[in-house]
């Protein structure tokens, strides 16, 4: 079967779209200032459910896909088998926190030790802004809200779709651990 025909590789390429559309406008908030940082957070939102929804089609158990169980990006994230996708967010943020260190791409670049918590953070905040009740990224909401800052979050999920959409068997599970 063709990867890109099935459930999974339809939202692996839409997952790969939505990353892609986030870097864009993350690049431009240098010059337009906090206008674009909602839109990206909300493209990186998207991706990161669709990331997640493509794993678990890939690895046989399809995701709810309505209500709010269908955008709840931490209960999607937290599935056993969605293991692949943290593995490889975790990999793709050290490498793009190493490679943010030598270029000076922003001044608060996270140390080795803080590269994983801080990810796994900024994944749970985008989770609660993205599928929470009210859906704080889409309508008006309380400031109480915590974003994440967007150029290590949106590199390191935009480099986890154009993984899985480059080597999806990279994503399933039983690979994923070795066990095959």
């Amino acid at each position: 079967m063709d990867f890109f025909s099935c459930d999974a590789g339809q939202c692996a390429m839409i997952a790969k779209q939505c990353p892609e559309g986030a870097v864009v406008l993350d690049k431009e908030q240098g010059s337009t200032g906090r206008i674009l940082f909602r839109p990206t957070l909300m493209l990186a939102g998207h991706g990161l459910e669709l990331l997640l929804k493509a794993c678990m089609y890939w690895n046989g158990k399809p995701p709810k896909t309505s209500g709010p169980q269908g955008h709840d990006i931490l209960a999607l994230w937290s599935e056993e088998i969605c293991e692949p996708i943290r593995g490889n967010v975790f990999a793709n943020a050290i490498k793009v926190a190493t490679a943010a260190r030598e270029t000076h791409d922003y001044p608060d670049n996270p140390r080795d030790e803080e590269v994983l918590p801080l990810i796994e953070e900024y994944v749970l905040a985008l989770g609660n802004l993205h599928g929470v009740r009210g859906y704080p990224l889409r309508y008006p909401s309380s400031r109480e809200h915590l974003a994440p800052r967007t150029p290590f979050l949106v590199k390191s999920l935009h480099a986890t779709a154009d993984d899985f959409v480059k080597r999806p068997n990279e994503f399933k599970l039983i690979r994923f651990r070795g066990e095959d």
